[in-house]
């Protein structure tokens, strides 16, 4: 096998990304982003708008979902709760070799699948800067 062909072959691309995936778990276990001192960066876009971004609540939400806590993850972002559960089952699924039954390929292989994603941000960005009791869960706590 030339040297190349191990970054053209789509399961290594897949191996290193869910091995960097797995490095960010680790990094989120012990990193509590909680903590006030924490020397994490908080969200940009927040912090000079007031604006909730789809983002908003990542970092709180991966330590949450790294160290087990699933409804502080989903309390903190419903969306990265979804997508990292998403991304769990198709590492499973990658490791069983069930290739069919992988959710991430069709998606990233799309570009319906991707303009999907990417509405489905900007409508999530927008109801969770609307004021009502009924969407309060989408904001992040704290």
């Amino acid at each position: 096998m030339p040297f190349g062909a191990f970054f053209v072959s789509m399961k290594n691309r897949y191996v290193l990304f869910y091995g960097v995936f797995f490095l960010f778990a680790l990094f989120y276990a012990f990193v509590n982003p909680f903590n006030h001192d924490s020397s994490l960066p908080g969200c940009f876009i927040f912090q000079h708008t007031g604006i909730f971004c789809p983002g908003c609540g990542l970092q709180r939400a991966l330590h949450a979902f790294f160290t087990g806590d699933f409804a502080l993850a989903f309390s903190m972002n419903p969306l990265v709760f979804l997508a990292l559960v998403i991304l769990c089952i198709d590492f499973l699924f990658l490791l069983l070799k069930w290739e069919r039954l992988r959710p991430v390929p069709p998606i990233v292989n799309s570009h319906a699948a991707l303009i999907t994603i990417i509405v489905i941000l900007v409508l999530f960005m927008v109801l969770r800067n609307v004021n009502s009791e009924y969407l309060e869960f989408l904001k992040p706590l704290g």
